[in-house]
C-alpha cells in the first residue's frame, strides 16, 4: 500500500499545472486529439492547442505516436486539458540534447548577430561564436577593424548555415552551436562518397586549394588530390604559381585513387590531348613554323612553338652572328629538321638571315644539316 501511495504521489506531481509530460496519441479527430499520459482518463488536445506536429515529426500525427504535452488544467474536475502547442519549448530542448549525443548536422537560419557572433533559430535561440563560423571568411592578412567586423556578422543574418551542437545548458538557457564542426562532418561525409564513386580516367571539376613548389592541390568537394608540378600542363612549369592561382576552378584528370591512404593523384594536362600525337601531322621535317625563343644555351637555344611542343636548335647549327637574333622572348621563323620523340622536342635550323631596315627577320632558304641523336648536346 505504501508503494502505490508514493507512485501516486509521483503521478499527481507529474500532472500539475505547467507540467510538461510524454504521453501516447489514442484517437485523432477534427476537434482534439486524446493522449494517454498514464491517468485514470485521457487527456484532451484541443485543435487550438494542437499546432502544427508535422513541423517536429516531419508528417501528420497518428494514433500510436508518443509525443511531449503540456497540462493546462489537471484532472480534478474531468479529463485533463493538454497542449502539444506550448510543450515545444520542452522537445527542442529534449532534441538538442539527443543531438549533442548523435553530432547530427542541420540547416539553420541566422536571425541576429552581435559583436561575438550570430544568433540562429532552431525553435529556441543559438548562439554560434566568431571562433566557430566558417562563412565569416578572412579579408586579406591585415587585421579589419570591430566595427568592419561587426558589419561582416551583419550581413549574414537571412543567411542559411551547417551546425552542429556543441552545448546544453537548460538551466542557463544557454545553446552553443559550430559551424566548423559542421563543416568538418559534412567534408567527411563528403570524402567518403567521393572515394566511392572515383575511378581512374575519370575527369571531374574542382578549386585551387594550395599551391606549393612540387604541385598544386586541387578541392574536388570532399578531398583534395594533387596535381604534381609535371602534370600541370604540356609545357615546362617553373612553379604552379605560374598556371594557377587559389579558388581557381579547373578539370582535371584523375590518374589514381588510392583509397586506403585516402589519395588522389591528379592531372591537368591530360584534360587535353597530347600535342605529340599528332606532332608529325602538325610539324613534319622541311615545314617552316614561327617559335618564340626561351632561352640560350651552352646546350643550344630553346624554342617555344606550341603548347607542349618545345623545339631545339643545336649549337652547330648557329653560328655567333646568330645570337644578335635569338633574344628571349623574340619570334623567329625556323624549320624542322628532325622530330626527337625521345626528348619530346623538334630539331629546328635558323630560317631568317638578316633584319630588314625596319628591324624585321628576312627569312632565307636555308639548306642545313642533320645531326644523328648520339652526337647532339643535351641539357639537364
Amino acid at each position: 500500500m505504501a508503494q502505490l501511495l508514493d507512485l501516486q504521489t509521483v503521478e499527481l506531481a507529474q500532472v500539475r499545472r505547467g507540467a510538461v509530460v510524454e504521453g501516447e496519441v489514442v484517437y485523432i479527430d477534427s476537434d482534439d486529439v486524446l493522449v494517454d499520459i498514464g491517468l485514470k482518463s485521457e487527456g484532451v488536445v484541443p485543435a487550438r492547442e494542437l499546432g502544427n506536429p508535422a513541423e517536429d515529426l516531419g508528417r501528420p500525427l497518428v494514433v500510436g505516436d508518443r509525443i511531449l504535452v503540456s497540462v493546462l488544467q489537471p484532472d480534478d474536475e474531468g479529463p485533463a486539458v493538454l497542449s502539444y502547442r506550448r510543450a515545444r519549448r520542452e522537445r527542442r530542448w529534449r532534441q538538442m540534447e539527443d543531438m549533442i549525443r548523435s553530432g547530427e548536422v542541420i540547416e539553420v537560419p541566422v536571425v541576429d548577430h552581435n559583436r561575438g557572433g550570430v544568433v540562429v533559430d532552431l525553435g529556441l535561440r543559438g548562439f554560434v561564436p566568431i571562433s566557430q563560423l566558417t562563412s565569416l571568411r578572412r579579408e586579406g592578412e591585415r587585421a579589419e577593424s570591430r566595427e568592419r567586423l561587426v558589419q561582416r556578422l551583419a550581413e549574414l543574418v537571412g543567411a542559411k548555415i551547417h551546425v552542429k551542437v556543441v552545448e546544453v545548458d537548460r538551466r542557463r538557457n544557454r545553446l552553443i552551436l559550430s559551424e566548423r564542426l559542421a563543416d568538418r562532418a559534412l567534408r567527411a561525409q563528403r570524402r567518403d562518397e567521393l572515394f566511392g564513386e572515383l575511378e581512374p580516367g575519370q575527369i571531374r571539376e574542382g578549386t585551387v586549394s594550395n599551391l606549393a613548389s612540387f604541385g598544386a592541390f586541387i578541392d574536388l568537394g570532399g578531398a583534395d588530390g594533387l596535381a604534381h608540378i609535371s602534370e600541370l600542363s604540356w609545357d615546362h612549369v617553373n612553379h604552379p604559381s605560374d598556371v594557377l592561382k587559389p579558388g581557381q576552378r579547373v578539370s582535371v584528370y584523375v590518374l589514381s585513387v588510392d583509397r586506403e591512404e585516402h589519395r588522389i593523384a591528379l592531372s591537368l594536362k591530360r584534360v587535353e590531348d597530347d600535342p605529340w600525337e599528332t606532332v608529325e601531322e602538325q610539324y613534319p621535317p622541311g615545314e617552316d613554323v614561327t617559335g618564340v625563343v626561351l632561352r640560350q644555351s651552352n646546350y643550344g637555344v630553346f624554342v617555344h612553338v606550341d603548347e607542349g611542343v618545345e623545339g631545339y636548335l643545336h649549337p652547330s647549327d648557329t653560328d655567333p652572328a646568330d645570337a644578335a637574333y635569338l633574344e628571349e622572348g623574340r619570334a623567329l621563323p625556323f624549320r624542322v629538321l628532325h622530330i626527337d620523340y625521345e626528348r619530346r622536342r623538334l630539331r629546328l635550323l635558323p630560317a631568317f638571315e638578316h633584319l630588314d631596315e625596319q628591324g624585321e627577320v628576312v627569312p632565307e632558304s636555308y639548306e642545313g644539316t642533320y645531326a644523328p641523336p648520339d652526337e647532339e648536346a643535351t641539357e639537364e
